[in-house]
């Protein structure tokens, strides 16, 4: 969805409705698709986007309402009705049935009554809906991703590493075999969320990715996001039939990752790495919050990969500055990761870590291995890391092009201003060395 208005603008109602475009949509797609079906997705999808219109409209005039997401969602339902009562003839009995309809669904659909083993979150009854076995497991995350995250094809493209078209044509096919093989998208019941919640847990993972480092826009972090996949992580947690090991470790990790974000940026939004931070802003209520769960994640005998990230986290956070932290425990949860999947994201970190235990000569030679640079070609951070190891090694012109090809793909403002100062670093010191 694109909306008419100035990206810049620092009006009260642009900025709302921007807010709520990027923030609440995917709840809005929730609710109206939890009433309206999924084989009417694109009409409640049409159907927010014109409201998102009319209230830059409206609101403009008359000013912002007190609820401005239930101002919303009330009339995306209005849209909807009547778009239903013009696609049909108009006769009594078809008259009222819209007007039953209508009223049906006046009140919000959270004061509808639900079972106790339900579900009781829209956003989380979406995501487990459309994580539907029936798709491969990719395309149960991406679509998700797309309808209940709003998250844009060039994101969802970011943490998967694939191509803008390769994921749109994802998504596509998955839309239409929903489709076919269910007429209506139905909540499972309780009994048969569990075959659903792999997919629904990388989905959580991603949202939290995307937020802790955000693909683009002005902000390098979008703290909503972390939240939002933390808030959802703790319903699954206290929920008698989702909450297991795997994930209490996934909210550990969200949360000893959360607790850096305040250190994560200064206050002119720019990236502050893990040496640069100030260490007094870690939360130490998130970290307490994260040791607690990852307590909770070891009552069973599941070792996942959230385990092993978790302890990654715990490691980085309880260490009292960077020169203690015990790079090689770490560096054993990365092995043990790469030993029940390869994966190149999780080979780069522990090429990182590589070289606090065993120097940047070792790291440099990982890094440069045909598979990694081949996999990690169009990820951001592989040349951010390639770079720092090229100048401990002093290959100053390497590492200058390393930089100037980060930055042809960042399309994040911070990140953006973070690479210009280092490239201008880097040229400085050529300088310096060539007179």
């Amino acid at each position: 969805m694109t909306l008419p208005m100035d990206p810049k603008a620092e009006d009260p109602v642009n900025k709302m409705v921007d807010h709520l475009f990027r923030h609440s949509s995917g709840q809005m797609v929730a609710v109206l698709t939890r009433i309206f079906g999924f084989e009417n997705l694109e009409i409640v999808e049409d159907a927010i986007q014109e409201t998102l219109i009319k209230a830059l409209r409206q609101w403009t005039i008359k000013g912002i309402p007190e609820n401005p997401t239930a101002w919303m969602i009330q009339v995306a339902k209005n849209h909807i009705l009547d778009q239903f009562r013009r696609a049909k003839k108009f006769d009594s009995t078809e008259d009222k049935r819209v007007e039953d309809l209508r009223a049906a669904y006046s009140k919000s659909i959270d004061e509808k009554f639900r079972y106790p083993r339900e579900l009781q979150d829209d956003l989380l009854c979406m995501m487990f809906a459309v994580c539907d076995p029936v798709l491969m497991p990719d395309s149960q995350i991406a679509l998700t991703l797309k309808i209940v995250g709003g998250f844009s094809v060039s994101e969802i493209a970011q943490g998967f590493l694939g191509s803008e078209e390769a994921v749109a044509k994802m998504i596509t096919r998955a839309k239409t075999r929903l489709k076919e093989s269910k007429p209506t998208l139905e909540v499972p019941p309780p009994d048969d969320l569990e075959p659903r919640i792999e997919a629904v847990l990388k989905v959580l993972y991603l949202m939290f990715n995307e937020g802790y480092s955000t693909s683009g826009g002005k902000e390098g972090i979008r703290s909503d996001l972390c939240f939002e996949a933390i808030r959802l992580g703790r319903i699954l947690s206290e929920h008698p039939v989702t909450g297991s090991p795997k994930v209490e470790a996934l909210l550990a990790l969200f949360f000893f990752q959360g607790a850096r974000l305040q250190a994560r940026n200064n206050g002119s939004h720019d990236i502050m790495l893990l040496a640069d931070q100030e260490r007094g802003l870690w939360d130490r209520k998130m970290i307490s919050a994260g040791l607690f769960h990852l307590k909770r994640s070891a009552s069973g005998s599941e070792l996942s990969n959230y385990h092993l990230e978790a302890e990654i986290a715990s490691c980085y956070v309880l260490a009292a500055d960077l020169d203690s932290t015990d790079w090689t425990r770490i560096l054993e949860c990365y092995d043990r990761l790469l030993d029940r999947k390869y994966s190149a994201v999780i080979a780069l970190n522990r090429i990182i870590v590589l070289s606090k235990v065993k120097g940047t000569a070792a790291a440099l030679n990982e890094i440069e291995q045909p598979r990694v640079k081949e996999l990690l070609q169009k990820y951001l951070p592989f040349h951010i890391a390639y770079r720092h190891l090229l100048l401990e090694n002093e290959r100053l012109s390497s590492a200058e092009e390393t930089y100037k090809y980060a930055l042809s793909l960042s399309h994040n403002e911070p990140t953006r201003r973070f690479l210009q100062k280092k490239l201008a670093d880097v040229k400085e010191f050529m300088g310096r060395c060539k007179s």
